[in-house]
């Protein structure tokens, strides 16, 4: 068995600059009263030892820790990365580095994740759960003391501050705005039935449909993954099962990028003789042709508040959980029938 060379350590640094190893440890970590200039010097020196700090060991004997953990139940979905952009940028600046897991719904995986990250000793957890996770999975967490904060899928965790967003007012907006343009009749596809999220924007599409003494057909209500290739899929049930159905609202940006591409194979044309609204508004959606019509849930705005209300616990301040909802902004843009401006040549 070949063994590694060990790297130089603390007493190697110590030797090195003629100071004890206490004062070289201090020196490192930036505690104690050690002044600056010997900070930079036993940096420097350590820097061309190729000295690399053990944090884990530090955390060991500390108890403390600067490291957060982030599980998402679907990294590949770009919302995520807008939100955790901000959260990330957030907690740096407040001297904390991220990890960031991801469950692709997998509750198994999740409870593993969970598990593995508490014994890293992370000194928080964000979490956006599988879209089946019930409270009572967090009761691991609650034993352990370990400070979290639920995100984007409310799981009705009274133990749990949650940040998200208001789903049944973003529901709302996006079938209220097909209704004021003249459409009626139209789909929700994508999504998993049964989730809050999913409920609450359904909820919000029959509310703005029972204004006007409407209401949306069960057969044109098609749950899927929220991803792209579910978009595909449900939209393509839909085209197949309600062929004179013209609309579509999609669970998410994600689920209306696979509607485009079920629609074009379909020979249907987004904003002239199909509609199409999602939710999220991410970068993305605004190159689509047309550019897609959606309800801005400020994915960004979801992820800084969410980094401030987890370092709050992890501080110890406030005691009460809370919940904050994000007010959605509905975002037209040329993917509505009707609204697509004409060319000129």
């Amino acid at each position: 068995m070949v063994r590694r060379p060990k790297g130089p350590s603390i007493k190697d640094i110590a030797q090195a600059v003629g100071l004890s190893t206490a004062a070289v440890s201090y020196a490192l970590s930036g505690n104690g009263r050690v002044s600056i200039e010997t900070q930079e010097n036993v940096r420097r020196v350590a820097d061309a030892m190729g000295f690399i700090r053990n944090d884990t060991a530090a955390r060991l004997r500390t108890g403390e820790s600067n490291l957060l953990g982030v599980i998402v139940h679907d990294i590949s979905n770009p919302f995520f990365a807008e939100l955790l952009s901000d959260f990330e940028a957030f907690c740096y600046e407040a001297g904390y580095l991220t990890i960031v897991a991801n469950t692709k719904d997998d509750l198994v995986r999740q409870a593993t994740l969970i598990d593995a990250l508490v014994a890293q000793n992370v000194a928080g957890l964000l979490i956006s759960p599988g879209h089946t996770t019930s409270r009572d999975m967090m009761a691991g967490l609650r034993r352990r003391s370990k400070p979290y904060v639920i995100c984007v899928r409310d799981i009705n965790d009274p133990s749990a501050d949650f940040v998200g967003a208001d789903d049944e007012t973003a529901g709302y907006l996006a079938a209220r705005h097909l209704i004021d343009t003249g459409i009626v009749e139209f789909g929700f596809v994508g999504g998993h039935e049964g989730s809050k999220t999913w409920a609450g924007r359904l909820q919000g599409i029959r509310r703005a449909l029972g204004e006007v003494g409407k209401s949306i057909a069960p057969q044109h209500i098609i749950p899927t993954s929220p991803t792209n290739e579910g978009g595909e899929t449900a939209t393509k049930r839909l085209l197949e099962m309600n062929p004179t159905c013209c609309a579509a609202i999609c669970f998410n940006d994600y689920v209306a990028f696979g509607a485009y591409a079920a629609l074009h194979l379909a020979g249907r044309l987004v904003g002239v003789n199909y509609s199409i609204v999602g939710f999220d508004n991410l970068p993305q959606s605004s190159s689509l042709l047309p550019a897609l019509t959606t309800v801005d849930l400020f994915p960004r705005k979801i992820g800084r508040h969410a980094a401030a209300t987890l370092l709050e616990k992890v501080r110890g301040v406030g005691s009460e959980p809370r919940r904050y909802l994000v007010e959605p902004r509905l975002v037209a843009r040329h993917s509505v029938a009707g609204t697509l401006p004409h060319l000129r040549l």
